[in-house]
Order: structure tokens, then sequence, then C-alpha cells
């Protein structure tokens, strides 16, 4: 009886040693796979930029968890909002994001992602290490992503750039819109951006 609980033991603990070690590369594999697509086609001269733009916003709204980011991006203030203006922000912010990820396509200079390494926070978290090489000069950026398990997918939420979180400055401006024009001012100005880009 003791034998069988050892072995036992011994296969749970392996079986959560390889669950925690695939998640890690699974999650460096969507960040690897992700930046080296996105690439091919910014650098692909056949596809024109217009319909560049849409492929690279559909990647983006796979990969990232836009939905959860918008909530967060929100913060506080999400309480003060009713149903209505939540189902409203959600759809506009979804528009946003898409936008505001194929906008940067014109500041894209040949760079290379490198994933370098992970760590697993929790069961459902791991923190994804690149850095971003620039061909031109050699210089490199450090890029953490933060990836989430969420309904057994694996989403992005949140990029930190040489230790400045993306999700966290837009929340600081979303939060200083709202303090100085309301909802129906954020929603402008979302509007608007999208409106330009």
């Amino acid at each position: 009886m003791l034998r069988k609980i050892f072995f036992l033991n011994i296969f749970f603990f392996i079986t959560l040693t390889f669950n925690s070690y695939s998640f890690e590369k699974e999650a460096e594999q969507l960040i690897q796979s992700t930046t080296d697509n996105a690439k091919k086609i910014i650098l692909d001269s056949n596809i024109k930029i217009a319909d560049k733009k849409k492929k690279i916003e559909a990647i983006a709204l796979d990969v990232v968890d836009v939905d959860g980011l918008g909530r967060f991006t929100l913060g506080s203030s999400r309480k003060d909002l009713n149903e209505t203006q939540l189902k409203e922000y959600a759809e506009i912010f979804r528009v946003f994001f898409a936008k505001n990820i194929s906008s940067r396509l014109q500041n894209y200079s040949d760079q290379n992602i490198k994933v370098t390494g992970s760590k697993k926070i929790s069961d459902n978290y791991v923190l994804v290490n690149s850095k971003m090489i620039s061909k031109k000069d050699n210089q490199e950026i450090k890029i953490d992503w933060r990836v989430f398990n969420i309904k057994n997918k694996l989403v992005i939420r949140d990029l930190v750039v040489e230790g400045l979180s993306l999700a966290k400055t837009q929340r600081e401006e979303f939060s200083s819109i709202l303090a100085s024009k309301g909802f129906d001012g954020l929603i402008a100005n979302l509007n608007d951006f999208i409106s330009k880009n």
C-alpha cells in the first residue's frame, strides 16, 4: 500500500512539473510565433498597407484579451457606469485597440523580437521575457509579456517595455480623460482616434 502511494505521489509530482513546463513553453511559443507572423506581414511588399493593417488587427484581436484589457483600463470608474455605457465602451474599445496596434506600422524599422525565457507566476499566468533588437543599430529593448490562460486559451494581457506597463499607462491616460471630460468625453476621444486611423 505504501509503495502504491509512493508511486502515485511521484506520478502526481511529475505531472504537475510537466504541466507547468508545458504552460511556460506554450506561452513562449505564442509570443515568438505571433511576433514572427506579424513581422512577415509587415515586411511583405506584395501586401498593400490597408491589407497589412487588417491582418495585424486580426492577429492582435485573436491573441490579446481585449475585453479584459478594456475592463482594466477603465479602472475604478467601471463601478460608476451603467450596463449600457459598459457595453458601448467595450465595443468601441475593441475597435480602438485594433486601430492603435495597426497605426504603429509606420514606426516599424525591421526589428527582431527574440524570446529569452519565461517565469510561471501562478497557475494561469506566465511572464514571458523577450528582447527587441534593432538591425539598424543593434539596440536592445527589454519587453515582458503577461500571458494568461483564460478558458483554456492563452492570451496576452499586457506588455511591459523596459519596466513600463502599457496597460497601466493606458489606464492612467483614460483616468485623466474621465476625470476632466467624463464618460462621454472618453468615448469621443476614442471615436476621434478611430476615425483618423
